[in-house]
This record gives C-alpha cells, structure tokens and sequence, in this order.
C-alpha cells in the first residue's frame, strides 16, 4: 500500500506509482477530470440537430456527440441530471438524446444481473462465416484506432466500425480488441462497452451489425479517399449474415437483488471515513453528501489495474477529478489492495453495481451504504433485449 501525494504533478505520480500497472507512457486525453470539467460540458450542452448529425464522423466539426460520457462513467454527472437538461430541446432531438442516455442504463441494469458472466454470449453464440481480409492497409481502420489511442475517445459509430471488424473481418478473438478499446477509452465501462460488442455481433439479438464501405463513404468520406485501398476495399461487401444459435440462460437468484440497497442500510455504527469509488466521484455522491465532514478515501486497486493495464489516460482523468475533489474534501488517496484498506475503518458508501464493489466489500461491509442513484428504477426479470426492457421500465424520476 502507498499513499498518492496530489500536490505532485500527474507524471510525477503515473511514474512514482503505477509505472507497471499501465499499458502505455505518459499520455493525456482530450478530457479534463473534475467536477467543474464536468459542470461546464453539461453548461454548454447543445444538441440541436442531434438526431441528424449524431452519426456523423469527419471532419469532427460536424460530430452531434456530446462528449459527455466520461463525466456521466464516473458519476461525475447523473444521468438524470442529463435527461432533465434536455427538456426544452425538438422532439426528435431530445427522443434520439434520451434513447442513450436509456442505453446506458440498460446496459448497467444488464451488468447488474449478468456480472462477470457478461463476458460470454448473451441470448446467442455467433459462428463467424466470414473469411479473413487483409486489412492492415485500411485508412478508416487506422484512423480510428490512432485517435483512440491518441486521445482516448471514439464516437458511437467508429465504436461499432471497430467492433464489427475484429469482431468478423480480421478473425480475431473480439475479447482482446474489447479489452484493447477498454484500456484506452476515458469512459471504459465493462457495461457499456461490452453489451455493445454483444450488440455489434448478434450476441444478444441474433442480427450483427455489418461493416462496409459504404459506411465510411457516406460517414467519413475523407477517409476512403485517402486510402490506397479505395479501388480496392476489403470491405467494399456487407459481410455474411453469421450463424446463430440460441442460449438459454438461466438465473438461480432473485433478479432484484442484484441491483444493491433500494433504500440506505445502517447499521448503527458511526462512520468515521467515506470511501468513493470510480464509478461515483462527482459531489453529489449520496455518501459524501450525506457526511459532508467526514474524511474521504479514494483507493487505486493494484490488483486490478495490473491485470486490466489500462492507459495513463485514465489515470489522468482520475488524478484530475481526485486533485479538485481534494481542494475541498480532506480526501486520502492509496494505491493498494481495497479489501485490506478497508478492514482499518467503519465506512460509508455509495453502491457500485459492478462486480468487484461487491467482492471488496465482503470482507468489511459498509456500516452505512447508500444506493446507487438511478435513471431506471431496478427490474425483477431478465431483459432479452434493449426493447423489451424499455417497455417494462419506471422512470426514478
């Protein structure tokens, strides 16, 4: 266990305590971490046009993407706070905003039930068909990836390019290039990332996504002319309809549960610290807010993060937002293990429904926990799909 000292530079810190723990050298992303970062996007939020322009590509001044998704991935703004700021915008802009907002908790809700189990087929096994092309020469596929890297962003739709072609074009195994974006993405979330891989190849509908020419040509047509495949395009077809066969899950456990506390347990004991984790670090955290004088506690979970190798990317817009969170919070930060850190203390938090919060936090339960806050009210049944969930859904607000 060591302490994180803020008052270093991010280098500084990235090389002092998690040189081996990251998958690439010192690299900033296109965000700023902290809740006045965050504050000032959903300021100047704007998405008039949003249901014509949110597919588009390049040139980056005519994207419709918000650019919102770290802030909402870390807690740093609600969900609900977004779908209010949306209200007065055109319907037909405000219903394709929301329908994301919607596929974000979806897909939490669906990580809630499924856990680790998510990372296998959901409703589906594909059987690729697809024969392998040589695309190491594609200029879209290339651009898409240097960006991410680069800047640790994808929009929705270069998301789904690069998904459907390792997922079927490159013969690839989808998991590596899923964790691959995972890693460098601002916003990574095993939820949201890893329901639209399913989503991309069939795994859940039984109908994947395909990935053409045709697409870059009408989204980013820069990118094929500049191509010295143009004329030669290994994707210039749609690619086979795959092979499906069906799944049957089956859960042995009352739904609901998985979804944490619907309302604050205590236990009777005083907390004396508040431990936040990545998935709640905006100020309005139910447990920071309900014990504005406590101490807070911040932990990098070395075990993890050295088997997830993610990019300094990341750290730096955690550093970012623990750095602010600090000027006014008397705020600790380790780098260690969370179970036994948090043996040493009777703590508040907020619930995190991701697998981990929940394997933590059987060593050492929370002597006060909150719940997580919610766009969706919990389901007791298990969604087939993104339709049939969001005709049975309550709205928190």
């Amino acid at each position: 266990m060591s302490e994180i000292n803020l008052k270093d530079s991010n280098q500084a810190i990235c090389k002092k305590h998690f040189a081996d723990l990251v998958c690439d050298e010192f690299t900033m992303s296109i965000f700023n971490g902290g809740q006045t970062a965050a504050d000032e996007k959903l300021a100047n939020l704007d998405i008039t046009g949003y249901a014509k322009k949110r597919n588009n590509v390049y040139p980056e001044r005519k994207r419709g993407s918000s650019y919102l998704s770290p802030y909402i991935r870390h807690g740093l703004l609600s969900l609900n706070e977004v779908w209010s700021v949306v209200e007065d915008y055109p319907y037909e802009d405000k219903v394709k905003f929301r329908d994301e907002l919607l596929w974000q908790e979806f897909s939490r809700h669906l990580y809630a039930i499924m856990g680790k189990k998510m990372s296998k087929n959901l409703n589906y096994t594909m059987i690729n068909t697809n024969k392998t092309v040589n695309t190491q020469e594609m200029n879209c596929i290339n651009t898409i990836t240097e960006e991410l890297t680069k800047t640790g962003y994808m929009v929705n739709q270069t998301r789904m390019w690069f998904s459907s072609h390792h997922a079927f074009r490159a013969e690839n195994n989808w998991k590596v290039y899923e964790d691959f974006m995972f890693r460098h993405l601002v916003d990574g979330s095993r939820y949201a990332n890893r329901l639209g891989w399913h989503w991309v190849m069939g795994n859940q509908t039984g109908k994947l996504y395909g990935f053409a020419q045709s697409q870059v040509k009408n989204r980013a047509k820069k990118l094929c002319e500049e191509c010295s495949l143009q004329y030669n395009c290994p994707i210039k077809m749609w690619p086979d309809e795959n092979r499906f066969e069906d799944v049957n899950q089956k859960f042995d456990f009352d739904i609901i549960s998985k979804f944490g506390p619907q309302h604050i347990v205590d236990t009777g004991k005083k907390p004396e610290i508040v431990w936040i984790t990545g998935e709640s670090l905006g100020d309005d955290d139910p447990a920071m807010k309900s014990y504005p004088d406590l101490p807070v506690l911040f932990i990098f979970d070395s075990i993890l993060l050295k088997h997830l190798q993610i990019s300094t990317k990341r750290i730096n817009f955690l550093l970012d937002t623990l750095k602010e969170l600090a000027v006014k919070k008397n705020l600790v930060v380790h780098v260690g293990d969370p179970q036994k850190i948090l043996q040493n203390y009777n703590y508040a938090s907020t619930h995190a429904c991701v697998p981990k919060y929940k394997d933590i936090i059987s060593k050492n339960m929370p002597v006060v926990e909150f719940p997580t806050r919610r766009l969706v009210e919990p389901i007791d049944f298990y969604p087939k799909s993104y339709t049939s969930w969001k005709k049975n859904i309550v709205l928190t607000q």
